[in-house]
């Protein structure tokens, strides 16, 4: 079968967990026989390459700026841009021409952050079933997390909505869907998105997840000294990290030490100032092995409503657990019924509650029963074959099959 997917970005350009997932989708699909080609956005077009057996394309995104630049144009020109997206008939074209090297039997879509709803479009012109995987929220809302102003919204802005009208307007090219979550898609088609799939092919598949150097037979090193708790990821407001320090400042003095591993936008100086006298270690980028290694337990505090945190099936690989907040698909990994790892996203004396018989138990006493769990349903030849399988849909979308498309 030939597979192409489409996302903003594919690796080596990484942002986020979004281009592993796609890679190590794109990489295990391969493994089992399949000739797979991954598009993505660039500065500039450049030739086609081969990156691990995977045929990749980068398209000079015909946007009026590159996505890492926002931070240097004004709201005002970041809401026009948004505006001018749906219409990039440029990048457009050049898609159309990676569709007719690549001849795709189905295009498989992801994060379409900055990439225009036009290119569905463009597959559905030449008769190619497509798929898609919801990661986040960006066909609702501009900046894809349904976060604002410290809050999870209620409720979409009528910006969103306007915003993101073409998306709703172009999504029924789509004939297969899967989210990475479920409270995900539930909020996609309450938003009346996907409506038209058949329930048989709207299904949940969660990310594929490896963490290098940690294979099946893996033990991790014990640790000795004090319980140490670990932060991995974007050190910010929305990912909770004000909660969390707040959380430690309420636990009882010895016992514990907190690393957090990662970088901040912008305002690093306030974190450490909000840990000051603590025995918390700003330790910036750490390799994710290295990371789970050097700590005992993994925290994830998003307020926001984060999908599927990609830390948690790493950790899981890594036999460390994790304590999230119940916000988003955190509870669907940790598992609602494991009361003892979850906290109301917002209260740091709840979040302290939990830690505080963590550290009282010590390292010996953790437990933590949804490991296989997870390692089971995010081996990425699992990934894949769920993948294959729910492409049968987007085919039936178009009267073909997976047979006559192989």
């Amino acid at each position: 079968m030939r597979i192409l997917h489409l996302s903003t970005l594919y690796p080596p350009h990484i942002v986020g967990g979004a281009e592993r997932s796609v890679e190590l989708l794109a990489e295990a699909q391969v493994a089992l026989g399949h000739t797979v080609g991954a598009a993505c956005l660039n500065r500039e077009t450049v030739a086609r390459t081969e990156r691990n057996d995977v045929s990749v394309y980068r398209m000079a995104h015909g946007n009026d700026f590159w996505m890492e630049d926002v931070e240097e144009h004004g709201r005002a020109a970041r809401t026009v841009a948004k505006l001018k997206q749906p219409f990039n008939t440029a990048l457009a074209g050049r898609f159309g021409a990676v569709l007719d090297d690549f001849k795709p039997d189905i295009l498989h879509s992801h994060s379409m952050v900055e990439v225009s709803s036009l290119l569905w479009t463009e597959a559905a012109k030449r008769g190619i079933p497509v798929a898609h995987t919801i990661r986040d929220y960006e066909l609702l809302c501009t900046n894809s997390g349904m976060f604002k102003n410290g809050k999870t919204c209620a409720s979409r802005h009528v910006k969103c909505k306007v915003l993101t009208l073409d998306k709703l307007m172009r999504h029924r090219a789509v004939g297969a869907v899967a989210s990475v979550g479920r409270q995900i898609l539930d909020t996609h088609l309450d938003e009346g998105y996907f409506s038209h799939v058949d329930r048989n092919y709207r299904r949940v598949i969660w990310n594929p997840a490896i963490v290098k150097g940690a294979g099946a037979n893996y033990v991790k090193p014990r640790l000795e000294g004090p319980l140490r708790f670990g932060y991995l990821g974007r050190i910010s407001a929305e990912k909770g990290v004000d909660t969390m320090l707040e959380a430690l400042r309420l636990l009882p003095a010895g016992g514990w030490e907190a690393i957090i591993a990662g970088k901040a936008p912008a305002d690093m100086p306030r974190f450490e100032a909000l840990a000051a006298g603590m025995p918390v270690t700003f330790a910036g980028f750490m390799d994710p092995k290295d990371f789970f290694e050097a700590i005992d337990v993994l925290i994830v505090p998003s307020l926001w409503a984060e999908p599927l945190p990609r830390t948690i099936l790493e950790a899981c690989a890594m036999r460390v657990p994790s304590l999230g907040a119940r916000s988003g698909g955190i509870p669907e990994l940790i598992g609602e019924e494991n009361k003892d790892w979850l906290y109301d996203a917002h209260d740091p004396a709840d979040m302290a509650a939990r830690m505080a018989p963590i550290v009282e138990r010590g390292r010996d006493g953790l437990t933590f029963d949804r490991f296989e769990l997870v390692l089971s349903q995010t081996q990425p030849s699992t990934v894949a074959n769920k993948y294959l399988d729910l492409y049968q849909g987007a085919l039936a979308s178009r009267g073909k099959t997976l047979s006559a498309a192989a």
